[in-house]
């Protein structure tokens, strides 16, 4: 528990003396003892020793640390709203577990995570140590039952979008939850019910039945889709958020001047992981997500297919700004990618793909020069922004991209622009004139909102 510390000292053989230094070792040596339950431990002697003949300084510290203490039992205080055992599986230590400032931490930061509480304080008692046993209070004050929100937004995609939400904390006394969403705009039209039951460990694991209807209407095509699914959520070894989900989904589209209809039941697994120094304008940071899913026409399903899809993003300081660099792939494995919903075919373009174009307006066109959706997807951008005032930054970007049935029939589209970014109280705004090099240099402006990552 002191190995890397010691291996780490501020002083060294050679250096020149800093009295500084000769403290900072002796407080890091407390601090270190402390946050591991170290709370008997003692500077039996501690020395800055002089030679003034031979300009030399020897340190001497001999410190003890003494018993390590350990966890004793954890009291929670009652609340009406949730059960003294379901708040218990949040604890992360057992009774004899060695003590550590690190866990207390980590307890207290699944309670405010969670969402149920308001104030969260976790207190170790060492006036009531026993045989260094640390007894735990966990004190909780509970937030309203029910929550409701509301907001507003635009993007050039779908046009200016108003949303409601709802969420009942408390369904009952285990911790399960119920939360809704309706959100509407020109293009889009979503609703979304879900019950969530936390599992074994509910500051990670949760079960989550859900049902929605999405209707989208673009210049490409037309959807209505009506989903009913459960997916079983949860931290895998390797810190990456992992889901395995089930959906039944019912199709209605229109995509050629041609109406289909498709139910698919839909299995898969997708794992996510984001990373940032700063939650709304990381400087340095990456999100990653990849996902595999399928359905076959022997269960409850129209058509079979497997498709993988992959996205990623990076964002490092460069100079006297920030490269951002993004990448989205995707690949179907199907017979007649025509046969499957346009909520699973590919198309490219728009805010969040190959700028310069029209949302979902880019995939292979058919005999008569019309785009269809497409196998597979490819599309990369590089950007970069610095800042030019105070809140406000200045981009430049490239974008490439499409969607495509056969890798040797690909045809990539390219855009550049420029685009102007506002860190608002609410986060990044965003808007880019993006000049599309393989549609007559069009121009087009894409405006956003939210977080890069």
């Amino acid at each position: 528990l002191f190995s890397n510390l010691l291996n780490n000292l501020p002083i060294t053989a050679g250096d020149q003396l800093n009295h500084a230094n000769y403290e900072q070792v002796k407080s890091e040596l407390s601090a270190q003892a402390v946050q591991n339950g170290f709370f008997s431990a003692r500077f039996i002697s501690s020395q800055l020793q002089l030679d003034l003949q031979q300009n030399l300084a020897t340190v001497d510290i001999e410190f003890d640390p003494g018993q390590q203490f350990e966890f004793s039992n954890v009291n929670i205080a009652e609340i009406d709203v949730l059960s003294s055992s379901f708040i218990r599986r949040y604890i992360n230590f057992e009774p004899g577990t060695p003590y550590s400032s690190e866990k207390i931490i980590e307890l207290r930061d699944a309670l405010n995570d969670s969402l149920y509480f308001s104030n969260v304080t976790v207190t170790p008692i060492l006036d009531d140590a026993i045989n260094q046993a640390v007894p735990i209070e966990i004190g909780l004050s509970t937030r309203p039952r029910r929550a409701y929100s509301a907001g507003v937004g635009v993007t050039t995609n779908i046009g200016p979008r108003v949303r409601a939400d709802y969420q009942d904390r408390y369904f009952n006394r285990r911790g399960h939850t119920i939360g809704g969403q309706i959100a509407a705009s020109p293009v889009q039209q979503l609703l979304d019910l879900n019950y969530t039951v936390p599992m074994r460990k509910p500051a990670t694991e949760s079960l989550r039945f859900s049902t929605g209807f999405l209707a989208e209407d673009n210049d490409t095509f037309k959807q209505k889709t009506s989903i009913f699914g459960a997916t079983y959520s949860f931290i895998n070894g390797f810190n990456w958020r992992q889901n395995y989900f089930t959906n039944y989904q019912h199709d209605d589209y229109r995509i050629n001047d041609q109406d289909e209809v498709s139910d698919l039941l839909i299995g898969g697994i997708n794992l996510a992981r984001t990373q940032a120094d700063d939650a709304l304008y990381p400087e340095k940071g990456w999100r990653v997500f990849a996902q595999l899913r399928g359905a076959s026409s022997e269960i409850l399903s129209t058509e079979s297919f497997a498709q993988f899809y992959l996205s990623g993003m990076l964002i490092n300081r460069f100079g006297p700004g920030r490269l951002l660099l993004k990448l989205e792939a995707g690949t179907t494995l199907v017979d007649d990618i025509a046969e499957l919903p346009v909520s699973i075919q590919y198309f490219a373009g728009g805010d969040q793909s190959v700028r310069g174009y029209k949302y979902q307006s880019l995939g292979p066109l058919n005999k008569d020069g019309v785009v269809e959706g497409g196998k597979h997807l490819l599309a990369a951008s590089i950007e970069y922004d610095f800042a030019v005032l105070e809140d406000w930054k200045l981009a430049v970007f490239v974008d490439a991209g499409n969607a495509f049935n056969e890798f040797k029939d690909y045809e990539l589209k390219k855009s550049v622009g420029i685009g102007i970014r506002w860190l608002s109280p609410i986060g990044p705004i965003r808007a880019d004139l993006a000049s599309a090099l393989d549609d007559g240099n069009r121009l087009r402006l894409h405006i956003t909102m939210g977080a890069d990552l």
